[in-house]
């Protein structure tokens, strides 16, 4: 694919990842996403107009009735959020069996929550591992942040690492990057072992959602004959007891990983390259507000 095309489709993609979010912000969703890292606080700050997720119950009835349209008691407590978005662009997510790579998937995911940030005016950041030269861009307000971060996923970049490790450096970035409590979501397809230690620690202190993005093919091999694999070398992906001991490999592995992220008492989601990641996130998102309130 020539330069012209790929960014034809870079485009494409971005105004799909865009529409999807919009969806997702115009559902009664956008107020479990605010409520899931910052609650209402008792002292009363300043009355603004009715937005979609706002709670009924902080409805000022006599503003409205003078106005003719609603408006919302807002407290100090509310203030504006920190989202940071923690992205693996390793060489692997640059991989898709499908139509759909794991990174545009990654860049699907990062765009509902970035414009659902921006939209709740709150400030969105992003920080990439797993490349010669990843990134640490700082939460900032804004419509162009939130394109500039799909861009930033979806852009490959030449990258001679194997990405060993790069998840605990981009975390302790990101404790450089901000002091505040804020929710971070880890983008990955989780097949590098590290980093899952300081993902625990690091839900101490913020709201934390791991999302995991996996391909088909790199957990069952196809009948294929002779297949060069990362970290194993050239194999006959024809001899069935091969393919078999393969893919109980990989459910181990993935095993290992939910066991000890819920052992640290962090939340995941799996999902598939290809995805549409709104529902799924939408549902973590009121799961999150509804437990934060005591509900069932």
């Amino acid at each position: 694919m020539d330069i012209e095309a790929q960014s034809r489709e870079l485009l494409k993609r971005v105004r799909e990842a865009v529409a999807l979010a919009s969806r997702a912000s115009n559902a009664e969703s956008a107020g479990a996403y605010r409520s899931t890292f910052r609650g209402s606080g008792l002292d009363f700050a300043e009355l603004d107009e009715y937005r979609p997720g706002d709670e009924v119950r902080h409805i000022d009835w006599n503003a409205s009735a003078r106005a003719g349209r609603p408006f919302v008691r807002r407290f100090h407590e509310e203030r504006e959020g920190h989202v940071l978005l923690v992205v693996d662009r390793s060489h692997r997510m640059h991989f898709g069996s499908r139509e759909t790579l794991k990174v545009q998937t990654a860049a699907v995911i990062a765009a509902v929550v970035a414009i659902l940030a921006v939209r709740n005016r709150d400030r969105v950041g992003l920080l990439t591992f797993g490349e010669d030269e990843p990134l640490s861009l700082a939460p900032t307000k804004g419509l162009q942040r939130a394109i500039r971060v799909v861009r930033e996923v979806l852009i490959p970049r030449p990258s001679s690492r194997a990405g060993e490790g790069d998840l605990v450096e981009a975390l302790e970035r990101l404790g450089r990057l901000t002091r505040r409590r804020s929710l971070v979501i880890v983008i990955s397809d989780f097949l590098a072992p590290d980093g899952l230690e300081a993902l625990t620690r690091l839900n101490s202190r913020h709201e934390l959602l791991c999302v995991a993005i996996r391909d088909d093919l790199e957990w069952e091999l196809p009948s294929a004959g002779l297949l060069q694999i990362e970290g194993v070398g050239l194999v006959d992906s024809s001899d069935g007891a091969l393919r078999r001991r393969y893919a109980e490999g990989r459910a181990e592995q993935m095993h290992a990983v939910r066991s000890q992220l819920a052992k640290g008492g962090v939340d995941g989601l799996e999902l598939r390259a290809g995805d549409d990641p709104v529902a799924p996130l939408l549902g973590w998102l009121q799961g999150r507000a509804r437990r934060q309130r005591g509900w069932a």
